[in-house]
């Protein structure tokens, strides 16, 4: 039974398939036998060379393994200029759109910002919500978005959340462990558990997710 941890800072040996992040002023990444993301984090604004850790990405696209761009996006929770998130988030999902990446996305409360940003560039890739644990509102306006969701133990470990993740389509989820002690498996239990099916019939639905946004040829285990 494959268990996708799309969203993960640690490599953890249990996982078949996981997408490591990568920040871009640490590329190159140079292991070759791990899928990875790479995105410039609107923290690191101010902290890195932006146009540097553009041209990084952009290079990191030609990688086999180099599967989504991310994690990049916008918080309006912390004091950096929000213009300049908006900017850098706009070029990272220009390189998404030219190299069919998808795209793992910081969002902290700008998601009517996100959604804006989405119409205008009338982008076509998958955008993935990671760390999703909004409330229902959110939930169904980024559905008529088409936005997938990533969900870890924030959300999975509030029964008050339960109604939100029945809320979500089945074919727009993941699972992650973000940079949590929690292993995917937990994190696959305690979705399943909420959604009243197996664990195994769970990782089912995320496997077909994957194989349709990733692609099937992407399956063989990489450790």
């Amino acid at each position: 039974m494959h268990e996708i941890d799309i969203h993960t800072h640690q490599v953890k040996s249990e996982v078949s398939i996981r997408i490591l992040n990568i920040f871009a002023q640490d590329l190159p990444f140079l292991n070759d036998k791990s899928y990875y993301s790479a995105g410039f984090h609107p923290w690191h604004i101010g902290l890195v060379d932006p146009e540097k850790c553009l041209e990084s990405i952009e290079l990191a696209t030609s990688q086999r393994n180099m599967l989504a761009v991310g994690e990049c996006g916008l918080d309006l929770s912390v004091s950096i200029d929000f213009a300049m998130q908006e900017f850098y988030f706009r070029k990272q999902t220009e390189i998404a759109q030219k190299h069919s990446k998808p795209l793992i996305i910081h969002c902290v409360r700008a998601f009517s910002e996100l959604m804006k940003i989405k119409k205008e560039t009338k982008s076509d890739i998958p955008w993935i919500i990671h760390g999703f644990h909004g409330n229902q509102q959110t939930a169904l306006q980024l559905m008529k978005h088409n936005f997938y969701f990533s969900i870890g133990k924030s959300l999975l470990s509030d029964q008050r959340k339960k109604d939100i993740l029945k809320l979500l389509p089945a074919d727009r989820l993941f699972l992650e462990t973000d940079d949590g002690n929690t292993s995917i498996s937990e994190i696959y239990s305690l979705a399943a558990q909420m959604l009243n099916i197996s664990h195994e019939d769970f990782a089912a639905t995320v496997l077909e997710n994957f194989k349709r946004l990733f692609g099937s040829e992407k399956l063989p285990i990489l450790i």
